[in-house]
């Protein structure tokens, strides 16, 4: 083979092989470019979400739940009350635990207003475990000396692209359905009581807060936190009015003994009339 035809063979190979690497490229860069467009157009993600399940806390214990179907709760006037938040899956960071502390103590101050109540314990969440149920809560019936317990819970949800995606809260009895949209910040604040031995809810209240703002790209972290804090406030402010009117329902069942349980007397606690005011 002549010097000529090993240089035009080597040509050849090289002009190949650069055709060949000129295809991946091509290749490679179209499967970029149409990554980029389907990243563009595919649903906008949460930009946050903070909650604590009340649901995941209690856990489906069917075993549980169909034994207690059949036993009416016999509720002891005056009432011991504890209050706790159900434990949190974002381990604190979306409501603090001074705030929850707070809300406690306002819904507390309105039990504080009945005489059928004859004591309160706010619970830190620490002393509720993730998934405990009932035996968490026959345990902090032992240690706080309490027979029934408020257990509250929320779930916010903060979206930062036009056209979010519907989102769907659960509570103990249902779910609320609500679409975000560009800056939008949806909170929901739940509160239920529960007589711990019977595992039966008496009534359950809910408050919830939607918060619409805008905000530059720099100062959107910040807005966030600004927008999360205040929705957890307002939701909380709706909860409890809306757990006052619950609450005075209960105490006119307790007072004609006209709920769905049976009511004892402790020594020295006498119903008063309904006419009466406590």
């Amino acid at each position: 083979m002549t010097q000529i035809s090993i240089k035009r063979r080597f040509s050849a190979i090289l002009s190949a092989n650069a055709e060949g690497y000129g295809r991946l490229m091509a290749i490679i860069l179209i499967g970029l470019f149409a990554f980029i467009g389907s990243c563009t157009n595919a649903p906008p993600k949460l930009y946050t979400n903070y909650k604590t399940s009340m649901i995941r806390f209690l856990g489906p214990d069917e075993n549980t739940i169909k034994a207690q179907d059949t036993i009416e709760p016999t509720i002891t006037v005056p009432l011991k009350v504890g209050f706790a938040f159900a434990p949190s899956l974002d381990y604190g960071q979306g409501f603090p635990e001074k705030e929850r502390m707070n809300l406690m103590q306002e819904i507390a101050s309105q039990f504080k207003e009945y005489k059928f109540v004859e004591s309160i314990e706010l619970i830190p969440s620490l002393y509720l475990e993730e998934g405990g149920g009932f035996s968490n809560l026959d345990k902090l019936k032992q240690l706080f000396d309490i027979d029934v317990i408020m257990l509250l819970s929320y779930d916010q949800s903060q979206f930062q692209d036009t056209g979010a995606l519907s989102i769907t809260y659960w509570t103990i009895i249902g779910y609320y359905m609500v679409k975000g949209e560009k800056n939008d910040t949806h909170t929901l604040m739940d509160a239920a009581l529960f007589h711990i031995p019977s595992r039966k809810m008496l009534f359950r209240a809910s408050g919830t807060n939607h918060i619409k703002n805008s905000a530059t790209p720099i100062s959107l972290s910040e807005q966030a936190r600004k927008d999360s804090l205040s929705g957890f406030r307002q939701a909380s402010i709706e909860l409890t009015k809306n757990l006052q009117e619950k609450l005075y329902h209960f105490r006119k069942a307790i007072r004609s003994q006209s709920g769905k349980f049976k009511l004892r007397l402790k020594p020295g606690y006498e119903l008063e009339p309904l006419i009466g005011i406590e």
